[in-house]
């Protein structure tokens, strides 16, 4: 398999090429007094506070294996080597991923056992954040996986919310950058992918998500000849996923997806300030943020959002012994109203999540939980769906098709959301009225749909996407 020179380090002013394997080698270049930084790409959320962003189910498994680490079913593939597999269409495809300790190679080799544990080990959940600052940078770029975006210290310090954190020197900040940095591009990952309605089957061979093709430091000299690094500047390209998960041509030639989401700044403060402290609550929100995007509709069943946030074992543990169960659903209802104090919109199914089950502020008055309250409450389900802002600049941030003349815009590979009702049926000069004639729904049924009071059945969706593709 074809690899790549290996990447040198870049100082402010050239790049300095990899030295002999000597030990006088392996020393850092001395640094050079910076003058000018080079550019960077555009700022994410210089408009708005949400913007564009791959969501292709790569970048989905590859923030849970950030963020889950050794809580996901970790396997040994044929080779030996330490893996995790998601099954696609029944089977018929699947994606695998591995770590890797090496950042320079395009095609690394990977770790098995306790080494590839040791790396797992490693990841925060803060990386997770800058898995998806890259995801939303190579969506602004055209051909992303020939492509290479740039970004530097100061951006992502604002994109994290870093500025406003005194418990860090500029150096110790500086470090966890570039730690963070680094994470998520020990990730490789091997695509199989059968055919999906229009778009045939095709295979990406094993390779990085992201790699880091340089890193620039950029140091201030002070008058007494003495240099501090100040800041650092990534280069980044996205792997080979890209071309067949975010390609706008591909999508229309029916060869590949242009996957998009949205990406709230909101989001990546939030899981930078929960992580510690309630680090299943941030677990949830990188989950749900995918999710979310995916489908609004069907209600989540609590025993899959518990594994998410807190993993299986858990669970097992709680089954088992009483003190575990109270623990772990004391944490799983503070865990719900922190999303709920974070914005997120909680809806409890009342049949299997009635208010003796809800945690208190919601529904139970009670300290005291029923008898048998557990196994009743993992089978509970419920939905979690992101504040109403969010949801309105996902409409223009998700995968889209546009029609040039009439400006309607159809959603494709997703399901349709009340508020996609409501936009198409707005851009269609309709009023409810109009729609339910031509649809033969009720009024009072497209009103609940468009408030997001009522989920779409597969025969309405269909009946809704052929009135808004008339015309088109």
């Amino acid at each position: 398999m074809a690899r790549q020179k290996k990447n040198a380090k870049l100082t402010e002013t050239s790049a300095v090429p990899k030295p002999a394997r000597t030990q006088k080698a392996k020393q850092k270049p001395k640094p050079i007094s910076a003058v000018e930084r080079p550019k960077t790409s555009p700022d994410l959320f210089s408009e708005h506070h949400a913007t564009r962003m791959a969501s292709a189910l790569p970048i989905w498994e590859a923030g849970n294996i950030l963020t889950q680490r050794k809580h996901l079913p970790w396997d040994n593939d044929p080779d030996g080597k330490l893996y995790y597999a998601r099954d696609i269409g029944d089977g018929q495809g699947a994606i695998h991923f591995w770590v890797t300790e090496n950042l320079e190679d395009e095609h690394p080799a990977t770790l098995a056992g306790a080494a590839a544990l040791a790396v797992i080990d490693t990841f925060d959940i803060r990386a997770a954040c800058m898995h998806l600052i890259y995801a939303a940078h190579a969506a602004q770029l055209e051909r992303p996986w020939e492509q290479e975006l740039i970004i530097d210290d100061r951006q992502i310090e604002a994109y994290l919310g870093l500025k406003k954190r005194t418990d860090k020197n500029r150096r110790e900040k500086l470090a966890l950058i570039e730690e963070l940095v680094k994470q998520p591009c020990k990730i490789t990952t091997f695509i199989s992918l059968p055919t999906q309605g229009r778009v045939k089957g095709f295979t990406v061979e094993e390779g990085r998500l992201w790699h880091i093709m340089g890193t620039r430091y950029h140091y201030q000299q002070d008058l007494f000849g003495n240099k501090e690094l100040t800041g650092m500047t990534f280069i980044v390209k996205p792997g080979l996923w890209a071309r067949y998960f975010l390609n706008e041509e591909g999508k229309r030639d029916r060869t590949a997806y242009h996957q998009l989401g949205n990406l709230p700044q909101t989001l990546l403060e939030s899981v930078m300030s929960l992580w510690q402290h309630r680090e299943g609550a941030a677990r949830l929100i990188v989950w749900l943020l995918f999710k979310a995007q995916f489908n609004r509709q069907d209600p989540l069943n609590v025993q899959t959002l518990m594994e998410v946030a807190y993993g299986n074992q858990k669970i097992q543990q709680a089954k088992q012994g009483s003190e575990f169960r109270k623990k772990l659903a004391s944490t799983w209802d503070e865990d719900l109203l922190t999303l709920h104090d974070r914005g997120w919109s909680i809806q409890f199914d009342a049949e299997t999540y009635p208010l003796e089950l809800q945690p208190p502020g919601f529904g139970r008055d009670e300290i005291q939980r029923p008898r048998g309250f557990f196994d009743r409450l993992l089978a509970a389900k419920l939905w979690i769906t992101p504040a109403e802002d969010w949801q309105t600049e996902a409409i223009t941030a998700t995968t889209v098709e546009e029609h040039e003349e009439s400006g309607t815009t159809i959603v494709e590979d997703q399901r349709l959301t009340g508020q996609q009702v409501k936009m198409l049926r707005q851009s269609k000069k309709w009023s409810q009225r109009k729609l339910s004639q031509l649809s033969g729904m009720s009024q009072g049924l497209i009103s609940l749909i468009e408030n997001e009071e009522r989920s779409i059945s597969s025969e309405n969706e269909q009946t809704l996407r052929q009135l808004f593709e008339q015309d088109l």
